[in-house]
């Protein structure tokens, strides 16, 4: 753990003390810093899949599956 000095507003962090019930101004910019990292892993996974996806063949598996459950019932 580090010692950092920055400057938060006060209305803003006592507001999120009370919303996140945190005892100390330490555990709502922890409890801050843990979503926000929580949020951009997601958007970071959002955006890798999205790139992969623009390769994949829907159309193709579709009627791949299709004439595999035909060839199937036969």
């Amino acid at each position: 753990m580090s010692l950092t000095h920055i400057e938060i507003d006060d209305e803003e962090l006592e507001t999120a003390k009370k919303l996140g019930g945190h005892k100390t101004k330490t555990a709502a910019v922890a409890e801050a810093l843990r979503q926000y990292n929580q949020r951009m892993s997601r958007a970071a996974a959002v955006d890798y899949y999205f790139e992969l996806a623009q390769d994949w063949d829907i159309e193709g598996a579709e009627a791949a599956h299709t004439a595999e459950k035909r060839a199937f019932r036969r």
